[in-house]
């Protein structure tokens, strides 16, 4: 399934007079030029892309309407997209925005054939947000992606790529909207005059082993000729589990980041102790860390854990680049985990949390912080 161009159908429910108007977003951050982020259908057909200086562009189409970027609100939508199908199946992958992956192979007792189900879920998607979407329908995940993204056709908003016919679904497409290939990877096969998918199908796998790892060529080769069938995750969390994505804008460094006042309030918005956290971070350049909080650590109350996990956040982020999007995973267990030998200044944080929470309750306009998360919250 894909929402094309998910924020500017979003901008466009704010205001209806921009459906009709070519739109762009603005880079967000400070730059010396200012420059296009998005552009949409309209401005593309009008030759502007995304990365032209806004001037310019201006210029050449005086109608074009720039917007400011809200791209939390972006995150949050997909995270309702993400939501909204978890009603009709409880696996699938969300991709980039406004796509995914839903695996209908097992609903057909509950919401009928797949191609029906696939329909309904598009009606019920604009409906229930107010969003358009396309959708491909197909055995193959590559050839349902693609399929997806086909010329809109309104009276057919589903394409259904038949089982058999993937291979000469995708032969005529072009290589590069295979997904995961690198810029390298590209630039050999198009060297090898390998130009659209129907030109690597009939490559032998220790061919193609020469110019990649044998365990890409072989990923690559069961896209191409969409023999992919991935065991799709679970959308929904495990019970007992949760996670909280954040979205930094703009991107900053690891010691402006207010972590632990973030952390602190997803503590005390559940009534439940930690068993385990595990913080993952992005980098502006794509990049992905990691760190997993020891057993001892979660011992500790959330007044002393918090600035914990922050502490050891900005040890691990040594690279000196913008950090722009953080995940947040724990699993819950009731009742807080104790150390046998607690330290007297545990002891007196841990014996405050009753209390903090009558409080919190009491008074939730005016919560009694610490003067660290205080400070903090003034930056969230």
């Amino acid at each position: 399934m894909w929402v094309p161009e998910m924020p500017f159908q979003m901008a466009c429910q704010v205001d209806e007079g921009l459906r009709s108007r070519p739109l762009a977003f603005l880079s967000p951050g400070p730059q010396r030029t200012p420059c296009l982020w998005l552009v949409n259908r309209l401005a593309r057909a009008e030759g502007l892309a995304p990365g032209d200086p806004m001037d310019q562009a201006l210029r050449q189409l005086p109608g074009l309407r720039v917007l400011d970027p809200t791209p939390q609100t972006w995150w949050e939508a997909q995270a309702t997209l993400g939501e909204f199908l978890q009603h009709w199946s409880p696996q699938g992958l969300l991709g980039r925005m406004g796509e995914a992956l839903l695996d209908l192979g097992g609903t057909r007792r509950l919401f009928g054939a797949p191609q029906d189900a696939a329909a309904r879920i598009q009606r019920e998607l604009a409906a229930h947000t107010g969003w358009n979407s396309q959708g491909g329908l197909s055995l193959s995940a590559t050839a349902a992606g693609l399929a997806a993204r086909e010329p809109a056709r309104p009276q057919l908003p589903l394409e259904v790529v038949p089982e058999g016919g993937e291979r000469s679904f995708l032969a005529p497409h072009a290589l590069a909207r295979l997904p995961d290939l690198t810029p390298r990877i590209r630039w050999r096969f198009h060297r090898l005059g390998l130009r659209q998918v129907g030109d690597l199908q009939p490559v032998p796998l220790p061919t193609l082993s020469q110019l990649m790892p044998e365990a890409d060529a072989r990923l690559v080769l069961s896209r191409a000729r969409g023999e992919d069938r991935p065991r799709l995750p679970m959308l929904a969390d495990p019970l007992g589990e949760s996670r909280h994505p954040w979205r930094l804008e703009p991107p900053c460094l690891a010691e402006e980041v207010p972590l632990a006042f973030w952390i602190l309030d997803r503590f005390w918005n559940d009534g439940r102790s930690p068993r385990q956290l595990t913080l993952r971070w992005w980098d502006v350049d794509g990049e992905a860390h990691r760190w997993s909080a020891p057993a001892d650590a979660l011992a500790q109350p959330p007044l002393a854990l918090a600035p914990l996990v922050e502490a050891a956040f900005r040890q691990e982020a040594r690279r000196r680049i913008l950090v722009h999007r953080l995940e947040l995973h724990l699993a819950w267990g009731l009742g807080r985990a104790r150390g046998l030998f607690e330290a007297p200044a545990m002891v007196k944080l841990g014996a405050l949390e009753p209390v903090l929470a009558r409080l919190r309750r009491r008074y939730p306009e005016h919560s009694v912080l610490p003067g660290w998360a205080r400070s903090e919250g003034s930056k969230a």
